[in-house]
Order: C-alpha cells, then structure tokens, then sequence
C-alpha cells in the first residue's frame, strides 16, 4: 500500500498511523494463531485417522506452542518496517532465515547451550513430546510486546516512501 502510494490516502483519513499498523498487526497476529491451532487440529486429525492416542487438546498446544515466535518475528518485522521501509521485507525475512540457520548449524558443530539460546527456535519445546518453555515463551512474547510499541512508536513520526 505504500510503496503503490495508496497509503497516504488512506491516512488523510481519520484512521491514525498507529491505529492502521496496529490492525495489520492484530490481523497478522489473528492469522498466525488461526494457522497455528489449525495446524494442531489437522495433526490430531491426521494421527487419529492412523490410530495414534494422542487428545486433541494436546495437539492444539503443540500448535500453540509456536506463536510466541511467530509473534516475536512479526512483532520485529513491524519494528523494520516503522524504522527502515525498504528494507523491512529483507530484514523480517533475513531475521527468521537467521535464527534457523543458527539453530540448525550451531546445533551441527556443537555450540553451547548459551549460544544455541540465541535463536528463538531452540527455545521451543517440542509439544507434546516435550514439555512447554513457560519462560521462553513468556520472554519472547515480553520481546515482541516492546518491539510493538516502538514500532508503533516510530512509525507515527516517520514519512510515508514513495516509490
């Protein structure tokens, strides 16, 4: 909407710049979470067809368990966006391209713990396998709340790109 200047239209109107980031992130947020628990009830339904045990409550967590970093990405992708526009698509993307590079070839050569801890992705337990990460969900999620409101915060002063 921005970079095709329908944006500037659209905040000429009474709708704020903050109130209109804020609805795109709340619908990103909304369609995360749809997909996560849809993804938690497509897989009890796939295991339930071949006979596995597994309760349909668990199975939603586990699809649960992966919005607090799908949040802490979206969160820092709007962050990108209020401070660096043009290259926000390369940063949000770069950003989640990272972090499971990091997982996958620190876990490869045998990093710490410490430094495996640095990707959001080695700090999601492998529901229902595994128990939740209370505490790094609750730490990711604290992360994308800040990065919210700064973004929010910054893109209320900032100027629309033209193309």
């Amino acid at each position: 909407e921005e970079s095709e200047q329908r944006l500037e239209t659209v905040l000429a109107l009474p709708v704020g710049r903050r109130r209109w980031l804020a609805g795109r992130l709340l619908l990103g947020a909304g369609g995360a979470a749809a997909l996560a628990l849809a993804a938690g009830l497509f897989a009890w339904a796939g295991a339930a067809a071949q006979g596995a045990d597994v309760a349909l409550l668990e199975m939603l967590g586990a699809g649960a368990n992966t919005l607090p970093p799908a949040l802490l990405f979206l969160s820092l992708g709007a962050l990108a966006f209020a401070l660096v526009p043009r290259a926000s698509a390369r940063v949000a993307y770069g950003l989640v391209g990272l972090a499971f590079l990091w997982e996958l070839f620190g876990a490869l050569v045998e990093l710490p713990a410490w430094l495996l801890a640095l990707s959001p992705f080695h700090d999601v337990g492998l529901v229902p396998g595994e128990p939740f990460e209370p505490i790094a969900a609750a730490v990711m999620l604290a992360i994308a709340a800040c990065a919210t409101l700064v973004a929010l915060w910054a893109f209320r002063r900032r100027d629309l790109v033209g193309t």
